[in-house]
């Protein structure tokens, strides 16, 4: 088996369109961004900073999301020039580098499929839903303080990564601060006024999310997320989506 070294020799005389500014290596599985930019698709995945704000999408309460989609599909800022983009496969390039370098590109092909397996990293996909729902308490009168029953959510595509979500209410709540170890990460209060909430989404150990709004704990890195969602009153309430990506590197762990 040809191992990166040989690979990387043999890599030497291409032309610099064909290598991927961030491996430096030939082009693999190539993507193209909005701005122009080419690169392998694993780079682009785990070099690409995602942004809450820009991924935040209001959303029907009762529309029947799936969590899957497309990780390039997403809002996120160019690895190269920091430009809000998305990408996709490009088959032309594809195939222009594997007809021009045949040997080489079924080198990188085999050297990814090995390192998937053995990587001590991967990138993790994830949908977050924020929002609340909201029920007129009957009786409460009418006018301005109109009291409601309402409820305030976090809800994660994939539970297993984490450690715990801090929800905190405006201060003037007698309990401002609620902290939810396991799903449904809730909480119920009754009142008239709307404010804004503010939720840390922290992960287990071993990952870590890639954001530029993320941001450290006592215990690790950019492993807390902080969302912030204003409560609606207003037809029952209403929710937003964000598709986001983490860095799992749990394996790594256990082979430490």
């Amino acid at each position: 088996m040809t191992d990166s070294t040989e690979t990387t020799q043999l890599e030497a005389d291409i032309p610099h369109d064909d290598l991927c500014p961030i491996c430096r290596h030939l082009l693999h599985r190539p993507v193209i961004t909005q701005c122009s930019h080419t690169l392998c698709e694993p780079c682009m995945a785990e070099w690409a900073d995602v942004s809450v704000t820009s991924q935040m999408t209001p959303i029907p309460l009762t529309s029947p999301e799936s969590a899957d989609f497309n990780m390039l599909a997403i809002s996120a800022k160019c690895p190269m020039c920091r430009t809000l983009t998305s990408a996709q496969r490009s088959e032309e390039v594809e195939e222009r580098v594997k007809s021009r370098y045949p040997e080489i590109y079924a080198q990188r092909e085999e050297e990814y499929t090995r390192d998937e397996s053995l990587k001590d990293v991967s990138i993790v996909s994830l949908v977050v839903y924020v929002g609340n729902t909201a029920k007129l308490v009957e009786g409460s009168g009418s006018g301005e303080r109109k009291f409601y029953d309402w409820e305030f959510f976090v809800t994660v595509s994939d539970t297993s990564v984490v450690n715990e979500v801090e929800i905190l209410l405006h201060e003037t709540f007698k309990q401002p601060r609620v902290v939810k170890r396991r799903a449904p990460y809730t909480v119920r209060r009754e009142g008239w006024g709307t404010f804004t909430i503010r939720a840390n989404v922290v992960l287990k150990s071993g990952y870590s999310w890639i954001s530029s709004d993320a941001v450290d704990t006592a215990y690790a890195k950019r492993v807390s997320l902080p969302l912030e969602w204003t409560l609606d009153f207003e037809d029952g309430g209403s929710q937003a989506r964000c598709k986001l990506k983490l860095k799992n590197e749990r394996r790594r762990l256990r082979s430490s």
